[in-house]
């Protein structure tokens, strides 16, 4: 079974082939320019691209959306992560949260599978976490600024994703693999086609 990634991201179309070969599943790149909506949601978001990128290709496609969630911020900054770094910056971001002792935060990570007209599926990996009280090293390259803010719960050094060493990323990473979008998707495709 061949699907098409709608993405720009090579490092995304990687994780997806890495999670989805074991399920007969092979990922092909394609760029298309789609409108984004200006949801919070980035499940809608990746479910109404996906729509747009099946009608236009009329082949089982994939999109994936995430957002970056903090508790106290009412969500902020949600799925405006570029936005939000561009305008404020991680330095603001914590200046907001001086004081503040609920640091819950959590990344949404969801990815949308269009396969027919109005037939779709969506999955989403929540991954709780919360925010660090200060900027924290850079020792990884990162996906964004706000993993120098970000400690996962899974993660028992209590350090940020930018920081943590070698061995406590490849344990961080292996959580991630069995339970992100596309293992969820594999899973139920595997199921259910």
């Amino acid at each position: 079974m061949l699907v098409y990634f709608v993405t720009s991201n090579k490092g995304k179309v990687r994780n997806a082939k890495i999670a989805l070969k074991q399920f007969g599943i092979s990922v092909k790149q394609i760029n298309l320019d789609l409108v984004e909506s200006r949801s919070e949601d980035p499940a809608e978001i990746a479910l109404e691209k996906a729509k747009q990128a099946y009608a236009i290709l009329n082949k089982p496609v994939i999109v994936e959306d995430s957002g970056f969630f903090i508790d106290v911020l009412g969500g902020f900054p949600m799925t405006h992560i570029k936005f939000s770094l561009k305008t404020l910056g991680v330095k603001n971001v914590l200046r907001m949260l001086k004081g503040v002792k609920n640091r819950k935060a959590e990344w949404r990570m969801t990815l949308a599978y269009v396969y027919g007209k109005g037939k779709y599926k969506t999955f989403t990996l929540i991954e709780k976490g919360k925010i660090a009280n200060s900027l924290r090293p850079i020792k990884r390259e990162m996906m964004s600024d706000y993993w120098r803010l970000y400690i996962p719960l899974k993660n028992i050094a209590n350090k940020t994703l930018s920081e943590m060493s070698d061995l406590e990323m490849d344990e961080w990473q292996e959580y991630y693999k069995k339970n992100n979008q596309f293992m969820k998707f594999g899973d139920w495709f595997f199921r259910n086609q």
